[in-house]
């Protein structure tokens, strides 16, 4: 079964950080997908498979040691126009790494 987080950026963020904009209003409705931990073989080209049927971008939000083992699935969303960020290098569990 898939998660869905909600997400609500903290006060004390928007006050941190006020040049930049966390509030807009407008009539569009817009859905933003991320994808984490990836890119892994199987899941990934499938989910980039139905991306492109339905001609959709989203964000990756890649592990370094995944695009080390997969740099032609990374290479592939990138020329798909996806967006990239980074989600650490080993996703080690920060709560439980000295």
């Amino acid at each position: 079964m898939a998660k869905i987080y909600w997400h609500k950026t903290p006060g004390l963020v928007k006050k941190l950080f006020p040049e930049l904009l966390w509030n807009s209003s407008n009539n569009e409705k817009n859905i933003h997908l991320t994808f984490d931990d990836g890119p892994v073989p199987e899941i990934t080209e499938y989910i980039l498979d139905i991306l492109d049927e339905y001609n959709s971008k989203v964000t990756f939000f890649c592990v370094g040691e995944n695009v080390k083992k997969n740099p032609a699935i990374f290479d592939r969303i990138l020329r798909s126009g996806h967006s990239v960020g980074n989600h650490t290098f080993n996703h080690i569990n920060g709560w439980r790494t000295n």
